[in-house]
């Protein structure tokens, strides 16, 4: 297990890089470190690997200290987002280096070299060198050199964001069956929510170097613990409404546009400030705008994904996404009701969650 213990990463005076973070990676979890560009992402790797020592707190190993170890004595196998390629070697003796670093026989090591190759599909590359890829065929390359050779832990810093949608969907499946096939650790980062949700066993969303929340995807999806978790987990993200709590017998009732009731809150919400609702799309449903309780909305786009379909639409002030069938009749411009199941309400104060699930 890896646990960051109170670490703290300053550079300068005036960029602080991770915030006092706290955490324990299993082992062999696949664990991903979600969140926007610049939130402190690759530098938690960066501390892990040796390359950055954070400036104040400690990073340990199955209960021991690691931070006075030199990088070559961690046992960390990193695929870089610049790809750190040399240049100087073709695909297949870039792919052979680490496994002739550690003394791997020739044999073996042509062996594990073509079928590392073959599932990422570059096994028709090997000749050429790095000058003469595309940028997603030197990112499988750089993902190839760190996953190749046995290691306690493998640290994947967007290893397929520069892929082309078609492969970065398949790559998703190989990598989270080769991650099974190494029985190690895998600290994996990225930007996206699907490939997230799609790959973590465990899953950190990281912002401006804090901690947000940590979890099981299903946990953080379910159960956000503040308006940012909730907004950036979930393709689409949840959506808010602003709320008042209005005293109604033992139970307060959330009001929304319109004067519509939207759900119920514990009594003692009752008049409280900085309240909204937070709403998956699957949780909206259209409606006659007459129906009892609709919440009048204007449909202001349809996003058309295929399988289903999306309709953003404006309430009041606010926007909310949709889920639609995808032969669904309705269009931009109509102007319907909204009916909001209550149960999957989600009450937020001062953007941190202190209900959910209508209660």
């Amino acid at each position: 297990m890896y646990s960051f213990r109170d670490v703290h990463k300053r550079y300068g005076l005036r960029t602080v890089a991770l915030r006092r973070i706290n955490l324990d990676i299993e082992t062999r979890d696949f664990f991903v470190l979600y969140g926007p560009a610049g939130a402190g992402k690759s530098t938690m790797l960066n501390v892990i690997a040796g390359i950055t020592k954070p400036t104040s707190g400690d990073i340990l190993r199955d209960g021991k200290s690691i931070v006075g170890l030199p990088p070559e004595q961690r046992d960390a196998a990193m695929a870089f987002e610049n790809y750190a390629l040399y240049s100087h070697l073709s695909v297949g003796e870039n792919l052979g280096f680490p496994l002739r670093a550690k003394g791997m026989g020739k044999s073996d090591a042509e062996d594990r070299v073509k079928k590392i190759a073959a599932t990422l599909e570059i096994d028709h590359l090997l000749d050429r060198r790095p000058g003469f890829l595309s940028g997603g065929q030197r990112q499988r390359v750089a993902l190839g050199r760190a996953i190749i050779r046995p290691a306690d832990i493998y640290l994947l810093d967007e290893p397929i964001g520069h892929l082309d949608a078609k492969l970065r969907h398949r790559m998703r499946a190989e990598l989270k069956a080769l991650a099974e096939e190494l029985n190690a650790t895998v600290v994996f980062t990225t930007t996206s929510s699907r490939e997230a949700l799609a790959l973590a066993d465990r899953m950190a969303v990281i912002n401006e170097g804090r901690l947000e929340q940590v979890g099981t995807p299903r946990a953080l999806y379910d159960s956000p613990a503040n308006a940012f978790v909730a907004s950036f987990v979930g393709d689409p993200p949840m959506s808010f409404l602003k709320v008042e709590a209005v005293a109604d017998g033992d139970r307060a009732r959330l009001v929304g546009h319109g004067g519509r009731t939207l759900g119920r809150a514990a009594a003692e919400m009752a008049g409280a400030t900085g309240l909204s609702a937070g709403l998956r799309a699957d949780a909206i449903r259209f409606v006659d705008r007459g129906e009892a309780e609709a919440v009048p909305a204007r449909v202001r786009v349809i996003e058309h994904l295929g399988y289903s379909n999306i309709a953003v639409v404006d309430v009041g002030e606010d926007q909310l996404s949709v889920s639609l069938a995808a032969d669904s009749p309705v269009r931009p411009g109509e102007e319907l009701g909204l009916k909001i199941d209550a149960d999957a309400l989600h009450l937020f104060k001062d953007d941190v969650a202190v209900a959910s699930g209508g209660r």
